[in-house]
């Protein structure tokens, strides 16, 4: 009975507890394969306002080495050495 109720207390976990994680799951994937509407700030090491990108089908991914790669229509962007801020428009 109590190995019963355990494995109910551990599966509820699992499922409730994965719902944000399943949402993260879908949107990486969909970060991924079809990009999303993103406003991307870069900084420098001092706050100043470097570059400002905005589209509806941004891609980032960051390497290695710790390079922050952005695609935007097309076009391929690089970071290096720099605070970056990425939101995703949810309007």
């Amino acid at each position: 009975m109590k190995k019963r109720l355990l494995s109910s207390v551990l599966v509820a976990t699992v499922l409730l507890g994965g719902c944000t994680l399943w949402d993260d799951t879908v949107t990486n994937f969909k970060s991924n394969t079809e990009g999303l509407d993103r406003k991307i700030t870069v900084y420098s090491q001092t706050g100043e306002e470097i570059a400002y990108y905005e589209g509806e089908n941004v891609r980032t991914e960051v390497n290695d080495g710790g390079q922050l790669i952005i695609n935007l229509n097309g076009k391929r962007v690089q970071v290096l050495n720099a605070n970056v801020i990425i939101e995703e428009n949810t309007e």
